[in-house]
């Protein structure tokens, strides 16, 4: 069966996780994405810190995760015969994806209206941590900051404690923003191809992340920060085991009966009994115990014991590139065209002179006077 988003060119610009994921996602679905760098400026995430050491040229996972299945060009935006080859990709393009910082594309001579001259039925999507528009537009954030402002860290957090962020390691709003943002994008894609023009997507992070966690605010506007607890539930928490892994455990009022036959506490309050119990026996036997008797349980996983659980767990949520590399995978999966690492995240303008011949029009000696004023780069050797 035909990939969803067969026939779609992306010229994807978009860096580290929101942007460049958002195109990744639409490779996954059959797109055509052309990673578009600089020879000046590269994704921040081909340098990226933590994580592995690699060998002389690898690439670090979080570059290679979020740039899959993408082909890769090197054109200088702010050399004007680099900024003309990339409005000649526009022509030739139906999605342009970006995630700079508020002001970029304008100052780059690449706004909407720029976009549009080039390919009137062009979709520019902007995906930013504050929206198009509004006071914040040009502040520099990050996904503390937007989980924060969103009200998110602040659910998240403890009665008595500071608002809880998922880090950088995380990154929450750039991970949904990324689905959401695919999602758009596709939606345009095929709305323009029944016949509706070219548009704009203004997708903001910000936005995304109070929407996600609205229903708790628009409950109660004054809800009080509980930590895990969570009425109705009598009990939700963390117990640690003997052997050291926590268990995640939620008891209702009707788990009473069967909780104390466990525990042999029979009291309304169980968490001094429950926390005793768990305490004397390992984690996966203490949830055993509990599951069998109808109780929600799991063990808090750390990384390894995710990956120790894959096709029972899960199952696409992380896959293997070519050399064997465990990936992020796929948030969802499709039954008639399954979505895979066809091939693995690109050098540098690995592709550079391909595609500009081929989407570009360009001629072999057009090409070399564009590499020899340094507006392109063809490839290079290291990330």
């Amino acid at each position: 069966m035909t990939a969803p988003l067969h026939g779609c060119r992306v010229l994807d610009l978009g860096i580290i996780t929101a942007g460049a994921a958002t195109a990744a996602l639409l490779a996954d679905l059959g797109a055509e994405v052309i990673k578009v760098e600089s020879p000046s400026y590269r994704d921040p995430f081909r340098g990226w810190a933590g994580g592995p050491v690699l060998e002389p040229g690898g690439m670090p996972p979080l570059f290679r995760a979020t740039n899959r299945n993408k082909a890769a060009v090197s054109v200088d935006l702010k050399h004007k015969d680099g900024r003309a080859a990339f409005l000649r990709l526009v022509a030739r393009s139906d999605v342009v994806v970006e995630n700079f910082r508020r002001g970029v594309m304008a100052r780059l001579g690449l706004d909407y209206a720029a976009l549009r001259q080039a390919n009137p039925d062009i979709i520019l999507a902007s995906v930013s941590s504050q929206g198009e528009t509004g006071p914040d537009a040009g502040y520099v954030s990050f996904g503390s900051t937007l989980e924060a402002v969103g009200g998110m860290a602040f659910l998240t957090g403890y009665a008595d404690d500071t608002p809880a962020i998922s880090g950088r390691d995380v990154n929450y709003p750039d991970q949904v923003a990324a689905i959401f943002s695919a999602g758009m994008i596709a939606t345009a894609w095929r709305a323009r191809r029944n016949g509706a023009p070219g548009c704009h997507l203004d997708l903001s992070q910000r936005e995304l992340t109070s929407f996600l966690c609205g229903e708790a605010f628009v409950a109660a506007a004054d809800l009080p920060r509980s930590g895990n607890a969570q009425a109705p539930h009598i009990l939700q928490d963390c117990l640690r085991a003997r052997d050291g892994a926590w268990v995640a455990i939620t008891v209702d009022a009707g788990d009473l009966a069967a909780l104390g036959t466990l525990t042999g506490a029979r009291d309304a309050a169980p968490e001094e009994a429950l926390t005793r119990w768990v305490g004397e026996r390992d984690a996966a036997t203490a949830v055993d115990a509990l599951t069998r008797a109808g109780i929600a349980a799991a063990p808090a996983l750390d990384g390894t014991g995710v990956l120790d659980h894959r096709d029972r767990l899960w199952g696409d949520a992380l896959a293997r590139a070519d050399d064997g590399e465990l990936l992020k995978g796929f948030p969802f999966q499709l039954g008639e065209s399954p979505l895979s690492i066809r091939r693995d995240a690109p050098r540098v303008g690995a592709n550079t002179s391909e595609i500009l011949a081929r989407v570009g029009g360009y001629t072999a000696d057009e090409i070399a006077a564009l590499a020899a004023s340094g507006a392109i780069e063809l490839g290079e050797s290291v990330p």
